[in-house]
């Protein structure tokens, strides 16, 4: 990439930050949750086989052990379901809210393009991208990684379009237009 000082930041609009969160920051909580409950079953068992006895209770830690894990992996995804369904209904809620959708925005610079949003930010190097559209209203990037995405950018609002089209263009790929 020949630009060394490329930067533009741009606001999400309200479909943007609903389009995202609906595919994208969804998937990311349910792996956070995934995560935090096998923190949660790891230290369940590492505290039990911390307080037993080898000489005694060695054989009833593993039943224990094994009946834990076997409760977990049946419940785990209607679990991970209802967490993130609760929290994605507050998260409906909360867009109402002005300052909330402000936090949102895409950030592009040479290197990276990331979305930063209130629980955090995601950033993708440009050679993920796999392909580039560009509409009327929207340019979208699709994004390969372990779980494709699609990232919309309108082209409605008073942003610096052309020059990430120019950027996306010259340095990433070629952009189809439709």
């Amino acid at each position: 990439m020949n630009t060394t000082n490329f930067f533009l930041e741009f606001p999400l609009n309200f479909s943007e930050i609903r389009k995202l969160n609906k595919m994208y920051f969804e998937h990311l909580f349910k792996q956070r949750v995934i995560f935090i409950s096998i923190l949660i079953l790891l230290l369940l068992i590492f505290s039990d086989f911390i307080n037993i006895n080898f000489e005694d209770d060695f054989f009833l830690w593993l039943i224990r052990s094994l009946g834990i894990i076997v409760f977990f992996v049946v419940f785990e995804n209607s679990f991970v379901d209802a967490v993130s369904g609760i929290t994605f209904q507050i998260a409906k809620r909360l867009l109402r809210f002005k300052n909330l959708n402000s936090r949102y925005k895409f950030v592009f610079t040479n290197s990276k393009l990331c979305i930063r949003f209130p629980l955090g930010r995601l950033t993708h190097k440009w050679a993920t991208i796999e392909k580039a559209i560009l509409t009327k209203n929207f340019l979208f990037l699709y994004i390969k990684e372990q779980n494709n995405y699609i990232i919309s950018i309108s082209r409605k609002d008073c942003r610096k379009m052309e020059e990430l089209l120019t950027f996306v263009e010259q340095n990433v790929i070629h952009i189809i237009k439709v």
